[in-house]
């Protein structure tokens, strides 16, 4: 099995190593020399300073600026200290390599490569795609880091949900198009057919220039889940056909308009739909809530899976063999999620 660069798809030029858990993270929160969960993925025992592939030395040291300014942000948002939205537009750059990463990982440790599309690689994949991340925190869950949801057929199919659990923070992240620009006032995009998703040029059409309720359906915040939104439109705006982006909404809602980043939207205690405005802060922590059961935790994961595939997918322009396909993808995730509403009672 030929070698590639974990970042750019292309072989290694100085060949240097990336841990796709970074090595930081497992330091700080005591997992270095843990094994990590691989169940279904292979059969070795992996711990997590192992958990590493083959990358550029320049596209290593490329993404190490990325890992400083996350391993900070994480730091404050275990301390329940606000951020700024361009420090939550980082995290969600951070949130995006890892979660590609870990995708890359367990298709080469499954020996399955050949699955890997020829431009989904992380440097191709970061930032590109609206965002959504929920965070929650547990009352006494100690030290650890655990992922969920990366080694479903879904997930290797469409890597675009996972869940990061980091001491007592569980944060589920997804990233897809239009899974937030509609419900956000921003330009609308029409569902492409699951087979010609990645990189795909869709209809889209001129947004309501309002927040709509709820922005992800069946996801709403309390005083125990905070809720945070980015749209993006990276590549429509590097393809230079952004006329529907052109409106003052969208550059009044933008970190960066010029290159396609959306603002930070919101959801807390009382639910509403809120916009972080430039030199504005907010403490993404929400308080803490009693331990549950872990299956409550990753049913989550589960059926934002599916919610992507079936909501956002036009399923019904595939034929019987396509239609059949997803549908028995979705199937095997409904009896994860059962196997966690089990683990409840």
């Amino acid at each position: 099995m030929s070698k590639f660069c974990i970042f750019c798809g292309q072989k290694p030029e100085k060949k240097n190593n990336e841990h796709v858990i970074p090595q930081w993270l497992s330091k700080m929160t005591g997992r270095y020399h843990k094994v990590c969960n691989l169940a279904g993925v292979t059969d070795k025992q992996i711990s997590f300073s192992a958990l590493q592939f083959p990358a550029c030395t320049k596209c290593n040291e490329d993404f190490s600026a990325l890992e400083a300014d996350a391993k900070r942000i994480i730091t404050s948002v275990l301390d329940a200290k606000p951020i700024s939205a361009q420090e939550i537009s980082r995290l969600l750059d951070w949130f995006d390599k890892v979660r590609v990463g870990l995708w890359l990982a367990e298709l080469t440790l499954s020996q399955k490569v050949e699955e890997i599309d020829p431009n989904f690689y992380i440097t191709e994949r970061v930032g590109q795609k609206d965002r959504m991340l929920m965070v929650e925190r547990l009352k006494d869950a100690g030290q650890g880091i655990s992922f969920v949801g990366t080694n479903t057929a879904i997930f290797r199919e469409m890597p675009s949900v996972f869940q990061l659990i980091i001491n007592d923070c569980v944060f589920t992240n997804a990233s897809e198009n239009g899974l937030v620009s509609n419900k956000l006032g921003f330009p609308i995009y029409d569902k492409p057919r699951p087979d010609t998703g990645r990189g795909t040029v869709m209809t889209i059409r001129p947004g309501r220039n309002k927040t709509g309720h709820p922005v992800v359906d069946k996801y709403n915040a309390s005083p125990t889940t905070t809720l945070i939104y980015q749209p993006m439109y990276k590549i429509v705006a590097s393809q230079n056909i952004a006329s529907e982006y052109d409106a003052p909404y969208v550059k009044e809602h933008s970190i960066d308009a010029t290159n396609g980043v959306g603002g930070i939207f919101y959801q807390r205690g009382d639910n509403a739909v809120k916009y972080l405005g430039e030199g504005e802060k907010l403490n993404i922590t929400p308080r803490a809530q009693p331990m549950p059961e872990t299956g409550i935790l990753h049913k989550k994961v589960f059926d934002l899976q599916n919610y992507l595939l079936s909501g956002l997918y036009n399923l019904s322009a595939l034929d019987s063999a396509g239609q059949q396909y997803y549908n028995a993808l979705m199937q095997a995730n409904k009896m994860h999620a059962k196997i966690c509403e089990k683990s409840r009672r």
